[in-house]
């Protein structure tokens, strides 16, 4: 191995790492290291004039290995190999040591957090030491995309990527399209939620690259990026595009269930039209209720119901996964806030619902079988810790929704008297003009701050008991109806969703992008883009938004018809490959299988399916499993680096 020379570059991070670390010191330390050439300092290295620091040092120095002691490699270890690139030098020969996350934000004594970073710095230096040059891989890459939901922000994502020439595969595991904005009634004072759907609609219809499954879901997910296997489960519909929608099957069919497309206002039956203007137009068969006694069949003139219809799985080919499942309204327990206790409690998504002219009400507020003369808009129920159980996050699009409902309220109805009770307010996406025109139509706010609102259910009617912050007094409303401004959960399945996609699950419990800003509707997981509420609250505008961000990034990975593959796997020594079969057992992608080489077992690695996890090297017996890039000899020089000890391994 030709000698190591080293350059050392410590980040000030501004105040972030030199605030608790003497950077300086940690510089001066690491010129004193076996093999270091150059160590430096900089405010900000991951700037255009800290990345020349080293592209010039690189280049007069004749570096041929570089340690940058700064903030977390997944915010700018590509930033820094790109740098080493440019300056003529294999860009896997370079080594972060993270100094911000694993020291300065962890501790107070600068002293210790200095001694600390010198130890880290001395661990990469000595890992620094064994770096190979690896070489990216290159796989052909499938010219179409699978996009998971069929929401405003999937349909979005749909749209873009066959007007980018792509073949589209849409699933979604409702049996129409649309998602919740299709029933959510009016965005703002002007627009509805069907609207915007509606025209999304037409435009898939005209688009012959788009192929829409419904009633089915994804069950399996393999390959990689630009070649992944997806085998998708297509449920029974019953119902064929012979249907004429004349609605003979619904009224002899015997079952009714509470009706999820209008957030439980009406029932409905188990051959149902989920919504009016619904796509794909036709009827569908609930075969989760359905009993099969066959009335439906009978009765139908057209022959457009089949009851022996069955399950199919279907294998797509796709190069990217556009993933927009979206997300579930949160469901108030009994009880909170009286919900569940009286007919005159409901949520913001049932009254968004009442008020589309589509709904069972026609567009009329009949709460509890009347109009009610007063209103009370309770928010962030089961947001912002509000009651036991409530998620810390805001869902961001409460606020907005219920003051948008409020101002048509008093539209519709002048002289009803509405409340919206808060803690804090923020109309998310929006401006202040919302606000202004509350106040112009009378609307009231009323301010709490720790102390939740009391809801008191009373032989004389609703109340509401809340200190008012603002009066600093204790009040009591009486309303004829109460509406909860529930926000977003993840979606119930989306444990399902990360045991076949193998995306990441954030804190809150939605799916975690690769990075918040540099990467923000990217998985972790290369090949798979992120679109809409799955990655938390978001509005419909922004969802959308975000459905042509992941088009384009897909796009952007598919375009060259060839996917780069980062070199950092699993690679086998089959000179000591006893061919065991460990490996294969523990690789969660199937990458690893036993060929035969001169009549002996050894293990074979497929570099295309291999994420470089490392679990094979870490379970492998006999030492012939290694990690490209975290070999047993530059792991083994970088803990007895931690010791102080001899680093030549």
């Amino acid at each position: 191995m030709t000698e190591p020379r080293i350059g050392v570059y410590v980040c000030h991070c501004g105040f972030n790492i030199a605030g608790t670390v003497d950077v300086k010191k940690v510089a001066e330390y690491a010129k004193t290291l076996p093999n270091v050439v150059v160590a430096r300092d900089y405010v900000f290295m991951c700037s255009e004039p800290g990345q020349d620091l080293i592209k010039q040092d690189i280049k007069e120095h004749n570096l041929n290995r570089v340690v940058v002691a700064s903030c977390s490699p997944s915010l700018h270890e590509v930033t820094f190999r790109t740098a080493v690139a440019e300056a003529g030098l294999n860009k896997y020969l370079m080594e972060m040591a993270n100094i911000r996350e694993h020291c300065s934000w962890v501790h107070h004594d600068k002293e210790k957090a200095t001694e600390k970073a010198k130890e880290i710095v001395r661990m990469a230096v000595a890992k620094a030491r064994y770096l190979d040059p690896l070489e990216e891989l290159e796989v052909k890459a499938e010219q179409s995309a699978l996009v998971l939901g069929g929401g405003v922000a999937g349909l979005r994502a749909a749209l873009e990527l066959a007007n980018y020439g792509l073949q589209v595969y849409l699933v979604e595991k409702s049996p129409t399209i649309g998602g919740k904005a299709a029933l959510i009634g009016y965005v703002d004072p002007k627009t509805k939620g069907a609207e915007i759907v509606s025209k999304m609609f037409e435009l898939i219809k005209e688009c012959p690259r788009i192929h829409i499954f419904t009633n089915s879901e994804l069950i399996q997910l393999s390959g990689f990026a630009g070649n992944y296997t997806a085998k998708i489960r297509v449920n029974p519909r019953y119902v064929t595009e012979k249907c004429t929608l004349c609605g003979e099957c619904e009224e002899v069919c015997p079952i009714e269930i509470s009706n999820e497309y209008n957030f439980g206002l009406n029932k409905r039956k188990a051959i149902f039209l989920p919504f009016n203007n619904a796509y794909p137009p036709y009827y569908a068969i609930d075969h989760r209720v359905c009993v099969k006694c066959g009335e439906c069949e009978k009765v139908c003139r057209f022959g457009a119901i089949n009851l022996k219809q069955e399950p199919k799985i279907v294998e797509l080919k796709v190069g990217a996964l556009v993933i927009a499942t979206g997300y579930d309204p949160y469901r108030p327990f009994k009880g909170e806030y009286g919900y569940g206790l009286h007919e005159s409690i409901i949520t913001l998504f049932q009254l968004a619902r009442m008020l589309d002219p589509e709904s069972p009400t026609k567009g009329e507020l009949i709460i509890g079988g009347k109009i009610p003369k007063s209103i009370a808009f309770i928010q962030c129920v089961g947001s912002r810790n509000t009651t036991p159980g409530a998620k810390e996050y805001c869902s961001r699009m409460c606020c907005t929704t219920a003051i948008n409902n409020a101002i048509k309220i008093k539209e519709k109805y002048p002289d009803t008297n509405v409340y919206i009770i808060y803690k804090d307010i923020m109309t998310y996406g929006s401006d202040e003009s919302l606000y202004e025109e509350a106040g112009k139509k009378l609307v009231q706010f009323v301010k709490f701050e720790d102390k939740i609102p009391r809801v008191l259910i009373t032989p004389e009617g609703l109340f509401i008991e809340v200190f008012e912050y603002t009066i600093q007094e204790n009040i009591r409303i009486p309303v004829d109806a109460i509406v909860l401004s529930i926000g977003m959960l993840p979606p119930r399945d989306i444990e399902e969703l990360i045991a076949v996609t193998r995306v990441s699950c954030g804190g809150e419990g939605f799916v975690r992008e690769a990075h918040l800003k540099l990467a923000p509707v990217e998985a972790p997981t290369k090949g798979i883009f992120l679109a809409g509420c799955i990655t938390g609250p978001k509005n419909i505008l922004e969802s959308i938004r975000m459905g042509s961000a992941a088009a384009a990034k897909a796009m952007s990975l598919l375009s060259k018809g060839k996917i780069t593959i980062e070199p950092m796997i699993a690679q086998v020594n089959e000179e000591k490959c006893s061919g065991c079969a460990i490996c294969v057992g523990v690789c969660p992608y199937s990458a690893i299988s036993i060929k035969n080489v001169n009549g002996d077992r050894v293990a074979y690695v497929e570099k295309a399916l291999c994420m470089g996890c490392g679990t094979c090297n870490a379970a492998c017996p006999s030492g012939a499993m290694q990690h490209l890039g975290f070999k047993d000899v530059q792991l083994l020089a970088q803990t007895r680096a931690v010791f102080g000890g001899e680093v030549n391994v």
